[in-house]
């Protein structure tokens, strides 16, 4: 399991070197930390408020610099919606690890498994406990899609995804270092038993 903190060069190299765990990067539009060398996800800001500009620049940027996924904009809790915004950005990202960002009602539609790279789990807080988002995952992992989950800041939440996601993020782990030190300890932990019984 990686975690992609939204942050600075440097605040990242100081967590990372604090926990003693490799940590990746999330960009995003909303606060625009350059890139640090690492690996990284680019988020879209749909969030809160779609900068498309900076997004362009950013979508620019990682022609050059092989991030992991790049995610086309998206419409909070509304699938349907998201799935058209997908399909209308999917020509100037052309070339990139396209993911799409799993909205509320993702069990309603086909997704364009050929045209991505991963899937980003957004959503509400229900959705992302809900069968069609689990199954949504669960297929983009046969399918060798990555999966990122974003919004994880508690050991709770967490524990949804050990199994099934191979990123996370969140605002909370990105500014606290007791969130990020729990979620951490819950990483390490997991891979140790892992280690242990050879799986």
């Amino acid at each position: 399991m990686k975690i992609m903190l939204d942050g600075s060069g440097a605040k990242i190299a100081e967590q990372e070197a604090k926990f003693d765990f490799p940590l990746w990067q999330l960009r995003t539009p909303l606060t625009g930390n350059k890139l640090t060398g690492r690996p990284y996800g680019l988020d879209n800001g749909c969030f809160t408020t779609f900068n498309f500009k900076v997004w362009q620049r950013m979508i620019k940027e990682a022609h050059a610099t092989h991030a992991k996924f790049v995610c086309l904009p998206d419409i909070v809790g509304d699938a349907r919606r998201t799935l058209e915004l997908f399909d209308q950005f999917s020509e100037m990202t052309i070339g990139l690890p396209r993911a799409l960002v799993l909205q509320d009602g993702i069990g309603n539609f086909d997704i364009p498994w050929n045209d991505l790279s991963a899937v980003f789990v957004g959503g509400s807080d229900n959705f992302k406990i809900a069968p069609e988002c689990i199954n949504a995952c669960k297929t983009a992992k046969i399918l060798n899609k990555w999966v990122h989950v974003g919004r994880v800041n508690t050991i709770d939440r967490l524990s949804n995804w050990m199994t099934l996601g191979d990123s996370i993020d969140g605002s909370g782990i990105s500014k606290y270092d007791h969130m990020l030190e729990a979620v951490i300890g819950m990483i390490k932990n997991e891979t140790a038993q892992l280690d242990i019984f050879g799986q």
